[in-house]
This record gives C-alpha cells, sequence and structure tokens, in this order.
C-alpha cells in the first residue's frame, strides 16, 4: 500500500507539472483564437446580414412577378377589347360607306327633280306672266274652261310635293349625317381611350420589368456575396478546429512525457528500495531472508494494479491524464465543481462506475472551441449524466458522441461516449463532474 501511495503521488506531481505545460500553450495562444473567433463573430454577422438581404429581395421578386403577371393578364384583356372595337369600326366603317351611297343617291334624285322644275318654271316663263284667272278666263267652252281650272291645280299639286320631297330628303340626309358624326365621335373616343390604357399598361409593365432586373442583379450579388461568406465561415471553423486538434495533441503529448518521467521516478525509486533491502539482510539467516523478501512481492502485485478495485471509481479517460482544470477553481463568479482531462478529440469516455443513464443529451453541433456558450445542454453540450445509487451521481460533458441513453444500465468501464468540445468549451477536454 506504501509503495501505491508513492504512484500516486508521483501521478499528482505529474499532473501538476503538466498543468502549466498546457496552460503556457492555451495562453501563448489565446489572443490568435480569440482574433479567429472576432472574426467568425463577424463573418456570421455579415453572414446574416447578406441572408436577410436575399430573404428580402426574393419577397420583393415573388411581388413584382406577381404584379407582372398581372399586368399581362389586363394587357390581354384590353387587347381583346381593342380587337372587338376593331371589328365595331369596321361594321361602322361598311355602314357610313352604306349611307353614303344612300346620300349620294339622294343628292343625284334631288338634282333630278330640281332639274325638272326649273325646266317647268322656265316654260312658264317662256309663256308670259299669264295669271291662272286669264288662262280659266281664255277658255272656249265650259269643258276648255274645266280642263284648264284642272290642268292649273295639277301643276300646283306636283310643284308643291316635288318641293316637300326634296325637303324631306334633305331632312333625312342631314339626319343620317349627324349620326354618322357621331357614331365616328363616339368610336374616335372609344379607341383613343383603350389606346390610352393600352400604352399606360406596356409603360408600366415595362417598368416592373426594369424593378425586376434590378432586383434580379441584386439577388445574384446578395448570393454571391453569401457564397464567399459562407466559404470564408467554413475555412474559419477549419482553422478553429485545427488551433483546438493542435492543442489537444500538445496538452496530449504533454502528458505523454509526464507519464514517462514518472514511470522514471518509480523504477529509480523501486531499484532503491531494492538496493537498501539487500544491503540490510543477513546471509546466515534464510528464514529471515525469506520473511525479508516476501512482503516486498506482495507490493510488487499492489504496485502492478494502480486502478481501484471493484468497489471504487476508474478513471473515465483511459490513459490520459491530463488535468486543465480541477476541483473547485476559482471561475470569478463561481468555483469549478468538477475536473477537466485535457484529451485530444473523440478519445474514449467508460462510465467511472457501476449505475443507470439517467439523462443525456446529443443535440449539440457547436464541436469546436469557443469563448462563450451555444447553450446546448446547460452549457455541458453532448453529456451523460449517471446514477449510481445511495445519492452517488457523475457526469461526462463536452462529448462529441453519446453512445448511451436514459434508462440503461451501464457496468463501470463500459464505453459511454467520445470527448469533444460542444457546449461551453474553449477546446477539447472532458468535463468529469462528481455529485453526491
Amino acid at each position: 500500500m506504501r509503495k501505491i501511495k508513492v504512484i500516486l503521488c508521483s501521478l499528482l506531481s505529474l499532473c501538476i507539472l503538466a498543468c502549466p505545460l498546457a496552460s503556457s500553450f492555451a495562453v501563448s495562444g489565446a489572443e490568435d483564437i480569440n482574433s479567429l473567433e472576432n472574426q467568425l463573430d463577424e463573418l456570421t454577422k455579415q453572414s446574416e446580414k447578406y441572408q436577410k438581404t436575399l430573404d428580402d429581395t426574393q419577397n420583393d421578386i415573388n411581388e413584382k412577378e406577381a404584379y407582372s403577371e398581372a399586368l399581362v393578364g389586363k394587357i390581354d384583356v384590353l387587347s381583346k377589347k381593342i380587337n372587338a372595337t376593331n371589328t365595331s369600326i369596321n361594321k361602322l366603317n361598311n355602314t357610313i360607306a352604306d349611307k353614303q351611297k344612300q346620300i349620294d343617291k339622294g343628292n343625284k334624285d334631288i338634282d333630278v327633280q330640281v332639274d325638272a322644275l326649273c325646266e317647268r318654271l322656265k316654260a312658264i316663263y317662256k309663256a308670259g306672266s299669264a295669271s291662272d284667272l286669264e288662262i280659266v278666263l281664255g277658255a272656249k267652252d265650259l269643258s276648255d274652261f274645266i280642263d284648264k281650272v284642272n290642268l292649273v291645280k295639277t301643276v300646283a299639286n306636283i310643284d308643291r310635293e316635288l318641293i316637300d320631297d326634296i325637303n324631306d330628303k334633305l331632312t333625312v340626309v342631314n339626319t343620317q349625317k349627324k349620326e354618322l358624326e357621331a357614331d365616328k365621335t363616339e368610336l374616335d373616343e372609344e379607341k383613343d381611350s383603350l389606346q390610352a390604357d393600352l400604352e399606360n399598361l406596356n409603360s408600366t409593365l415595362d417598368e416592373n420589368k426594369e424593378l425586376l432586373q434590378d432586383l434580379y442583379s441584386k439577388s445574384e450579388s446578395a448570393k454571391s456575396k453569401l457564397d464567399d461568406v459562407s466559404g470564408k465561415i467554413s475555412a474559419q471553423e477549419q482553422e478553429i478546429r485545427a488551433y483546438w486538434e493542435a492543442d489537444a495533441k500538445a496538452k496530449a503529448a504533454a502528458s505523454s512525457t509526464g507519464q514517462v518521467d514518472v514511470t522514471e521516478r518509480i523504477t529509480r525509486r523501486e531499484q532503491r528500495q531494492k538496493q537498501s533491502s539487500s544491503s540490510g539482510s543477513s546471509d546466515s539467516h534464510s528464514s529471515q531472508s525469506s520473511q525479508s523478501t516476501q512482503p516486498a512481492r506482495e507490493d510488487d502485485d499492489e504496485e502492478e494494479s494502480v486502478t481501484p478495485s471493484g468497489g471504487g471509481f476508474v478513471w473515465p479517460c483511459p490513459g490520459i491524464y491530463n488535468l486543465t482544470a480541477v476541483f473547485g477553481e476559482d471561475r470569478t463568479t463561481y468555483a469549478h465543481g468538477a475536473i477537466d482531462i485535457g484529451c485530444p478529440m473523440n478519445s474514449t469516455v467508460v462510465a467511472a462506475e457501476n449505475g443507470t443513464v439517467a439523462y443525456t443529451c446529443t443535440y449539440c453541433t457547436h464541436n469546436w472551441g469557443k469563448s462563450g456558450s451555444c447553450g446546448c445542454g446547460g452549457g455541458f453540450g453532448n453529456y451523460v449524466w449517471m446514477n449510481h445509487g445511495n445519492g452517488k451521481e457523475t457526469i461526462y460533458g463536452h462529448l462529441t458522441t453519446v453512445l448511451v441513453s436514459p434508462g440503461q444500465y451501464v457496468t463501470k468501464g463500459t464505453v459511454i461516449g467520445y470527448s469533444g468540445t460542444t457546449g461551453y468549451s474553449t477546446g477539447p477536454h472532458l468535463h468529469f463532474e462528481c455529485r453526491y
């Protein structure tokens, strides 16, 4: 038991020596990693800005495209109206042509009747200025008298009818002319109105097309900038991951070197103890010699088994003993209630004791070092929370992968996950916490 205590003390001394080495690495790179993370935050803000611009532009494009479709629909309706109006115009033109023919014929009839009237007036003029009374009194007998009276009446009636007929035809022609002029005026107004509406719609459609072209250009620009920033974010995340992987390797190397130093120290200590036992033994008493060597073998057996017995906890990160934070460490606003074991990404994590898995968190994808909490798992990121009975509990935080689920019974030493840097973690390590 004495030698086990010596080994454990040596391991503790190694951890104390190794921690400053790992810490010095972190301190030297703190400024660089802070700069990288600040740049990543800035790139993320730019990405969000460009994404918002892209979303807003797409909304505007959708609105303008819908408006353009509506305009095209209106233009189509208006074009159909114009076609219908053109049909009406053609019909009216045909009607106007027919009426013009009627007017021309009426004018010819009037000319014929006027010519006939003129001929009669000319004949009367040549016959002299005899009055109707003179014509009647000049009759030879009663029969001739009656004939002359009827002749005078007939000529008068014919002249009156001819004049009335001419006036009627002139009235009809004037009425038709006014109707044609009214129809033409109405048709011209309708045509002008439709043409104006069509020009306005085409002008609005052209303006909307220009706006759409501007929006398309703006959208393409936003997409290009977003792709560029996304590429930069990806590169930045890779650089940050590379930093933490290098940090983990450095810590692992420091831990490995410390283990070699401990082994050498233990070996030298055992050699000195064996030399001391050999020099103090007596050659003449073999029984005493056997008694003195028997405890030494027992001590050797105890040295070979540094893992606690079945009744105690086992180390949760096999083969890795690099402590980057100790229990009770001052964190300014709180004391650290666990130990942090610095280990490379995806290092094996085992259950420290038999127990039942109480809770797990498996949804955190923010598996890189960060200066603030991503909010996942209450800061633990992906974690396993185990209940060992009698009020004893253990928590394994910041895991990359969780292999167990709530309600599952796990035996001591069973692999329950792999280490990482999810949650509120500045770099790869295992947060191991015991609660009682």
